[in-house]
């Protein structure tokens, strides 16, 4: 303590700092709850990324054209996220509890019960910055969308213009084909011979 005693001081020397903070002072109370706040929003964003990667991983293990090797390794990851699924459940509640006033805390039973993204409410609770961005409102998400539409059909015209080509050669070539074969077999009585 003594050894870190004085580069504190000269720390607080240039800093300016003229009273240290106690556990009672406004200022230490606003950086533990916005702390905490912290810690609440990393266990809700690590429990929202399990809960819907669980979602997706329910929904393609109940598609018709999975296969039945696909199916058994999906099982297996769904177990194994099970565990972390309790674990960040835990350290949600934790931090839940912990805020003031304190959220809602989630029981296991009520996230096992989450078949589709429309059930899974908790989404509506996340941090006031992501709800602030303009991709969060509608009309930005619509223009946003259209924008990497117009993107993709410009791409597939290029496409379209190639293989556009491609069908009239092959067409061109299909009707030559016919049109030889055609004469070859009119000279040859009808009988088509071997070239070669």
């Amino acid at each position: 303590m003594e050894k870190d005693l004085e580069p504190l001081q000269e720390l607080e020397e240039a800093l300016e700092i003229e009273e240290c903070w106690t556990a009672t002072s406004p200022k230490w109370t606003a950086i533990v709850n916005e702390i905490k706040q912290r810690k609440y929003q990393l266990a809700l964003d690590s429990l929202e990324l399990l809960i819907v990667e669980r979602i997706f991983e329910l929904t393609k293990i109940n598609q018709c054209q999975t296969g039945y090797k696909m199916r058994k390794h999906i099982a297996k990851a769904l177990q194994a996220r099970s565990k972390a699924v309790k674990n960040a459940i835990e350290r949600y509640n934790d931090a839940a509890a912990a805020l003031d006033p304190p959220m809602h805390s989630v029981p296991w039973g009520q996230v096992v019960a989450y078949a589709f993204l429309a059930d899974f409410d908790i989404l509506r609770d996340t941090c006031a910055e992501v709800q602030s961005k303009p991709p969060s409102r509608p009309a930005y998400r619509l223009a946003i969308d259209w924008y990497f539409k117009t993107l993709r059909a410009r791409e597939e015209i290029k496409c379209l213009n190639i293989e556009i080509r491609r069908v009239v050669t092959w067409i061109r070539d299909e009707n030559r084909f016919f049109a030889e074969d055609g004469e070859g077999l009119e000279r040859h009585g009808g009988k088509k011979q071997r070239r070669g």
